[in-house]
């Protein structure tokens, strides 16, 4: 399975924060073939549209596409207004959404973001567990004195991803969760770490296979190697405000052709990774649909 990265910071930083465009985006990604369309989250560190209204009007605007967050920040919401705006758009999806989640990364934007909101950043896992639980309590009806409606689409709510790579993510992911989407910088250390999410599973008596693995990988392609590298380094500075060399160290990352795009993917699926979900590095958003058509073939290549 292959997933798009749609662009909804791209959109701001370079076409004018059009989000119009991106529900566009996502229905062109459903009619060339993509399995699920995702939707990152940040609110001060690096602005974007807000996902779960995003999804919303991408749920009414597609039919078959699955729907995710890579990853939602679940502390910057209040968890049973996060639990209603899920739930409403699960059932406006007939079921499609997929949630993402992320504690937020050790940068300064995100202690700035979770004070700016009023919450503590200093146990964002802790929190990000409590926020994530009761929203299950509540789409269960389990939650005193409170009577959410709607119920999600699927009983018990939407499935719970992580994004995380550390010890604890790996072992909570295997314990809790319903599927590992990580950044993982190489095929060996993705391997490695689904080797700790399934040993965490079936040490708590889940059925390993059961969690659904997937992986979030950032390209930039081009005719050669070095435009694909310049292009690649020319988004990062744009995204992040470092160069990519520096953001290799903790993503998935990768410059060059179409032919090296279909090896790295396969490489990905060999250490046991299910689901691809592209992030497409093309500062200015030109050719982008036609790219991630091509990118889209790429990744089946061999499956």
């Amino acid at each position: 399975m292959t997933g798009l990265l749609l662009p909804s910071r791209e959109v701001l930083l370079w076409a004018g924060s059009d989000f119009a465009s991106l529900v566009q985006t996502a229905t062109e990604a459903e009619r060339l073939g993509f399995d699920s369309v995702w939707v990152g989250d940040s609110l001060l560190a690096r602005p974007r549209g807000e996902p779960v209204a995003l999804l919303a009007a991408i749920a009414g605007a597609t039919r078959r596409v699955q729907l995710g967050t890579a990853v939602l920040l679940p502390l910057l919401r209040n968890p049973v207004s996060l639990a209603h705006q899920l739930a409403t758009v699960d059932r406006i999806a007939n079921g499609r959404v997929i949630v993402g989640i992320g504690p937020g990364a050790e940068l300064p934007g995100t202690h700035a973001e979770l004070k700016a909101v009023g919450v503590p950043s200093d146990r964002r896992v802790g929190g990000m567990l409590a926020a994530i639980e009761r929203c299950r309590r509540l789409w269960r009806n389990e939650e005193p004195g409170i009577e959410l409606q709607p119920r999600p689409f699927s009983p018990g709510g939407p499935p719970i991803w992580v994004g995380g790579t550390g010890p604890r993510m790996l072992r909570l992911t295997g314990e809790r969760f319903e599927g590992w989407l990580p950044l993982s910088p190489t095929p060996s250390d993705y391997a490695s770490g689904l080797q700790a999410v399934r040993a965490a599973a079936e040490k708590a008596g889940r059925d390993p296979g059961s969690i659904a693995t997937g992986v979030y990988l950032t390209i930039a392609v081009a005719d050669g190697a070095s435009d694909a590298a310049a292009e690649l380094n020319a988004y990062m500075l744009a995204y992040y405000g470092v160069p990519a060399e520096a953001m290799a160290k903790g993503m998935a990352l990768h410059a060059g052709t179409l032919e090296s795009a279909a090896d790295w993917f396969a490489a990905y699926r060999a250490a046991g990774a299910r689901e691809i979900v592209v992030r497409l590095a093309r500062p200015n958003l030109s050719d982008y649909n036609d790219t991630a058509r091509r990118l889209l073939e790429a990744s089946r290549a061999g499956v």
